[in-house]
């Protein structure tokens, strides 16, 4: 090899030798990532090295792993807990390596932050790896808590490295000698011999690797600005000799169709004028010829497969065997960007074999254009996202999702043991299959008119057949996702090409409707696992997502809104979910109505909540029809829904492997438009079955309440919660009773406490409850909720706040706060609209710092000092309104929808008592329009209903309330709003 960096062959050969056998480690104590967060993610993208150990993070939990490193990279953080500026580390990895967690106890009391994980390379184990800080003048019991939890990680494995800044220069001097006994008994040695400005190490790494096998050198390529206190250093660690690549192996034809079920269209590669041309010119003539619905769904999809067939490519299969790459470039990265990034490393590997100065020089010139080229290729991605927002939103919102998203891929375990990707699909399967009912229905129309006929009323529901108006309706609503059904085809195929499919759908679909039956290619569901939350991983911590065939999609949404209009009227008042009109606030406005009034006048209210086990799993398919038949369903719609019903089957899709299909013999259909009618059809007789209390319902959420005086008015809600659980028996939809609570909301000094009973358990005592997404607590105040509301809005407005520093759009950034802020800070606000100073002000306070920040983006100033323009002037500024006036808006709206008769809520419609004008006695002062309930505390004087009717007073003053149009009316309210609030 010459001094210029040209090389031989056999050189090239040792290079990638070398590269393939290391594992090379990056350590850095950054001093603070908060303000680097851009320059660490862009850096570390092309950089080469496989492992980062940063120390000095100084992150919170608001900072999510996606605005610090890219997908297909791991991380394992530990965040100082306690808001102090410094500190706190992380442990990430390329795609090329697998990091697993090792948990170390809790440390969150600790002065100092530690992380371990496992490292993997091809689901083998590499060693251990540590990430410690620990403050400087730390105290010897801190010092010795941490090498105590290092000895009892360490010593239960072979290799292990440690990477830290222990600051062991102003340790206590006995920490000096306790680091030699720490080395011996973990058979440590310290390898770093790098030093900083003042002659210092700082920055330690321990190993029990041999010498030679470890080399740390300084690191002339630094990810973040150096602080000369903490030279950054890589570590190459050498794992042994490289082995023979061995030889691939064939799979068989049979062997991988167990685990795909088909193979999926690239829509990616799609011309898509191309496809939709020649969608347009397709002669449907044979199949409107066809009067047989099995032979015309077949002759359908043989129509639109044979276009997408000659147009779009398959996907490719997944590998059976993935060998990660390292380098996995981002769409942004430009070809001539991603040539001088190999370019680069391969003049760095050059200079650490040879020493010579020309190949530094060349990658110092390397590194430097990259550099320059990342801020501008990335500036030019975010900007053109910002400009294709209007035409491409999704592709935004993907690009957020992202930057907000986890980057660990979690490992899915059964029992403690951890599963390959190609068993999880069946396991899961296994586990899914496990909740719905082991026998087959009967699904017998006539048997199901015969056990309703007692209860069935003079109302026939009937769906003879569906218009072209249904179908094109049902096609608008067509939500124009990506993921795919069974069928392979994506919705938003159907709905770009809806005037297209409109009437053979409708002939199709009518021919279903016409023979009462139902097609079994519909009758598939796919299913994807999605975790619940949190940290476990076991299978049984995940839930089923289902994804419907869209052809499927659109003949459900039709049957569904032709159903829903005939059978609305009978649907009761009590329930809250999946009807127009009603959402968790009407279902919690009703509760408040009724509450209110009797804890103001000194009384008690107690609530009973129950929880389903699985609700829409475990519907009894046999009792589900009776149901229908109750409504008024006809014989020959009875007979279409016992096909709809019958031989129901999923299969789960899971990291590209498919299950075998299971058959679901109970539940309503997942994933659909009809499952949640079904399923409030179902439920719908409950309410009559109680007596003496009040009940509400949101889908399968339910609670009982009555307001309590005395033992007997407990009984009474006891009796209730028997009839209750009678019902659930009959209708074998039964309770999970661990999770069933009740709690008395009252402000009595000595409240009384009655032992309710569920199915024979005591139901457990609460003070608190999360109902329907508000925070309750029994004296009925909603300050716990407003200030866990309130801290998840500035985490996310921070967020914002982080990575819009470039925009030059306001409106993305306006779009951006409205969705991840102000929707949180509005979710039933009506409901918990506080009145007092302290939390009204700390909600305002977060839109007030975001339109300072929009005020700043739109006029080039910061509205601070020497401005200090009050807070009411710059939002009116950038067109905002403050959240409380918008609160008292938007619960000025309902109220006055319900009035005139656009919303039905009869507990609202109650509470509004009308003045009637006297002919005989004329007033000086004439009465106001409503009568506000006489409150005795401010629980009532400032309740939800309350509010709205003094404020419907005075906007009565202004304009007609019974006559003017929705936009005078919320124009008057504004300014009603803007003045009282």
């Amino acid at each position: 090899m010459n001094g210029c960096g040209f090389e031989t062959p056999v050189n090239q050969q040792q290079v990638m030798k070398t590269c393939y056998k290391d594992i090379n480690v990056y350590y850095q104590n950054v001093r603070g990532l908060r303000t680097k967060l851009s320059t660490f993610y862009l850096n570390i993208l092309e950089s080469p090295y496989d492992l980062f150990a940063i120390t000095e993070s100084s992150l919170h939990r608001s900072i999510h792993d996606g605005e610090l490193i890219p997908p297909g990279f791991q991380i394992v953080r530990c965040d100082r807990a306690d808001g102090r500026k410094h500190g706190g580390v992380f442990l990430a990895s390329s795609s090329s390596l697998e990091l697993r967690c090792v948990p170390v106890g809790n440390v969150d009391t600790a002065l100092f932050e530690i992380v371990c994980a496992t490292v993997h390379r091809d689901k083998k184990l590499m060693f251990l790896c540590c990430v410690v800080y620990i403050p400087p003048h730390s105290v010897a019991r801190e010092y010795m808590q941490l090498f105590l939890i290092l000895e009892n990680v360490c010593v239960k494995y072979n290799n292990v490295i440690v990477l830290g800044d222990f600051n062991m220069p102003s340790a206590p001097v006995e920490m000096h000698s306790y680091m030699e006994y720490f080395n011996a008994a973990c058979g440590f040695c310290q390898v770093n011999n790098v030093r900083n400005i003042n002659n210092r190490t700082l920055d330690l790494v321990f190993t029990t690797f041999l010498a030679r096998d470890v080399e740390v050198k300084l690191c002339n390529d630094p990810l973040v600005d150096i602080d000369v206190q903490h030279p950054p250093v890589y570590v190459s660690v050498t794992m042994g000799t490289a082995r023979e690549p061995q030889a691939q192996r064939l799979y068989s034809r049979d062997e991988i169709d167990k685990s795909f079920i088909k193979r999926r269209w690239n829509f990616y590669k799609a011309n898509f004028h191309i496809l939709y041309d020649s969608f347009q010119q397709i002669d449907w003539g044979n199949l409107y010829q066809i009067d047989t619905p099995e032979v015309a769904i077949s002759e359908l999809y043989t129509v639109v497969n044979e276009v997408i067939d000659r147009l779009i490519p398959r996907a490719r299969r997944a590998k059976l065997n993935r060998n990660h790459s390292r380098y996995v470039y981002p769409e942004w990265y430009s070809s001539d960007l991603i040539r001088d990034i190999k370019r680069k490393w391969r003049y760095h590997k050059l200079y650490k074999m040879t020493g010579a100065q020309c190949d530094y020089e060349a990658f110092s010139r390397y590194r430097s254009q990259i550099k320059h080229k990342l801020k501008v290729n990335y500036e030019a991605y975010q900007e053109k996202l910002q400009l294709n927002f209007k035409d491409d939103p999704k592709s935004f919102w993907d690009y957020v999702r992202c930057k907000q998203s986890k980057r660990n891929k979690p490992r899915v375990t059964k029992n403690g043991l951890e599963l390959s990707e190609s068993s999880s699909a069946q396991c899961f399967a296994s586990y899914f299959q496990t909740v719905y009912s082991e026998t087959r229905p009967a699904l017998d129309p006539e048997a199901a008119e015969r056990a309703a006929s007692a209860r069935a009323g003079a109302a026939r529901v009937h769906v003879g057949q569906l218009s072209v108006r249904d179908i094109r309706t049902a096609l608008a609503r067509l939500k124009p996702k990506r993921s795919v059904g069974p069928d392979g085809i994506p919705p938003y195929i159907v709905k770009d090409c809806r005037s297209v499919f409109e009437k053979p759908l409708l002939h199709v679909f009518n021919l279903c409707l016409r023979e009462g039956y139902y097609p079994e290619e519909w009758k598939l569901t796919r299913v994807i696992p999605v975790p619940k939350g949190g940290s476990n991983s076991d299978v049984s911590g995940y839930r089923p997502v289902a994804v419907l065939s869209a052809f499927a999609k659109v003949f459900e949404s039709a049957l569904q809104k032709c159903i829903y209009t005939q059978i609305s009227s009978q649907l009761t008042d009590v329930q809250h979910g999946f009807r127009p009109g009603r959402s968790t606030a009407s279902n919690l406005l009703s509760f408040m109505t009724y509450l209110t009034p009797v804890i103001d006048a000194g009384g008690q209210v107690d609530a009973a909540y129950f929880d389903f086990r699985k609700a829409f799993d475990t519907v009894d398919n046999d009792i589900l029809l009776e149901k229908f038949a109750a409504v008024g369903f006809t014989p020959h719609l009875l007979k279409f829904f016992a096909s709809y019903l019958g031989e129901r089957r999923q299969y789960v899709e899971f990291a590209g492997y498919e299950s075998e299909p299971y058959f679901t013999f109970s539940g309503v259909s997942q994933g659909s438009n009809l499952g949640p009618l079904e399923f409030i059809l179902l439920i719908n007789d409950l309410p009559e079955v109680i007596k003496d209390s009040k009940c509400l319902l949101f889908a399968d959420d339910l609670k009982l309440f009555l307001s309590v005086a005395d033992v007997s008015d407990c009984e009474q809600l006891q009796r209730d919660i028997d009839r209750v659980v009678q019902w659930s028996a009959i209708n074998k939809l039964y309770f999970n009773t661990s999770k069933c609570e009740v709690i008395s909301y009252g402000r009595r000094q000595a409240p009384l406490q009655y032992r309710y009973e569920v199915d024979g358990t005591v139901m457990p005592r609460v003070s608190f409850v999360h109902d329907l997404g508000v925070q309750i607590v029994a004296e009925l105040t909603f300050r716990r909720h407003i200030e866990d509301t309130c801290g998840k809005a500035f985490r996310n407005l921070g967020f914002i706040l982080r990575n819009c520093r470039d925009y030059l759009s306001t409106a993305i950034i306006k779009v951006l706060y409205n969705a991840l802020v102000r929707s949180r800070l509005e979710t039933s606000a009506i409901i918990w609209n506080p009145h007092e100073d302290k939390y009204i002000n700390m909600v305002e306070k977060i839109q007030n710092k975001f339109t300072r920040f929009l005020y700043l983006k739109e006029y080039g100033v910061y509205p601070f000092y020497p401005l200090m323009y009050p807070s009411l002037f710059v939002i009116g500024m950038v067109g905002y309104s403050q959240l409380g006036v918008r609160r008292d808006v938007a619960l000025c709206k309902y109220v006055w929808s319900v009035l005139r008769g656009q919303l039905y809520h009869p507990e609202v419609l109650e509470a509004l008592q009308l003045f009637v004008p006297d002919k005989v006695v004329v007033r000086r002062r004439p009465h106001p329009t409503f009568k506000v309930p006489h409150a005795r505390t401010n629980l009532l004087r400032f309740a939800p209903m309350s509010r709205a009717l003094k404020l419907l007073n005075i906007i009565s003053e202004e304009t007609d309330i019974f006559h003017c149009s929705l936009a005078k009316f919320t124009e008057a309210a504004h300014r009603v709003c803007e003045i009282f609030s």
